[in-house]
């Protein structure tokens, strides 16, 4: 097959890759443009260090935990989402929205809970041990 008789878009890429390092004659092994392409991306992604952000929000979300004022905004959330009288239940049963109630107080006061212990300083010395 003929340069004349090659489809367009076809392999001149690499064929013109391939008559360039034989009209110069050096010992250079040539490289495709896909290649090159493709280790170019990778050193540019192995500059950008990614994992700084998780870094910095693993450390944020840890102090905030540690923070007993957290811990008694999270019980506030949860008696708000508490079912009042007169809201929309959908199909749900009194049954129903009796165990949601018990469960949305029971983990409002465990959140409290948690705040006393903060508070304390009881969690400290469990962890220091």
């Amino acid at each position: 097959m003929t340069a004349q008789q090659r489809r367009p878009g076809g392999d001149s890429e690499a064929a013109a890759v391939v008559s360039l390092a034989a009209k110069t004659e050096t010992s250079v092994r040539p490289i495709s443009a896909r290649a090159l392409v493709r280790s170019e991306v990778s050193r540019i992604l192995a500059r950008i260090d990614t994992a700084e952000p998780i870094r910095r929000r693993v450390v944020q979300d840890a102090m905030n935990d540690a923070l007993a004022c957290t811990w008694r905004r999270r019980a506030e959330l949860f008696e708000w989402a508490r079912p009042r009288p007169g809201d929309f239940n959908g199909n749900a049963t009194a049954a129903e929205m009796a165990e949601r109630d018990r469960l949305l107080v029971a983990q409002a006061k465990a959140c409290r809970n948690k705040a006393i212990l903060l508070e304390l300083h009881i969690l400290d010395e469990i962890e220091a041990s």
